[in-house]
């Protein structure tokens, strides 16, 4: 590998790992906006009395700022994740 295509990698690397990390503090922010900092319905935005459960597929958790940050750090990196490998993958293959 030449001296470009490293730093190439390594950009596109330091791009996954902000989008990572701003979906997470997004999700961090978001819980707290809607759900307060204790997690319990405190926000401004909650509607009824009882704790808020979200589900992806057979996963629940409740819902607040800790688990919607880490919903959107394992949600956007396991999609981007996913791309890239495609990519890296697709790109091998048309050097052969």
């Amino acid at each position: 590998m030449s001296e470009p295509d490293t730093r190439g990698r390594r950009v596109v690397l330091w791009m996954y790992a902000s989008a990572v990390a701003v979906s997470g503090l997004f999700g961090y922010v978001l819980g707290i906006i809607v759900y307060g900092d204790g997690g319990g319905p405190a926000g401004p935005l909650v509607e009824g009395s009882g704790a808020a459960y979200g589900s992806v597929g057979p996963v629940t958790f409740q819902l607040n700022p800790v688990n919607l940050g880490l919903f959107g750090v394992v949600s956007v990196g396991t999609l981007l994740g996913v791309g890239l490998l495609a990519i890296v993958y697709a790109s091998e293959r048309a050097d052969a």
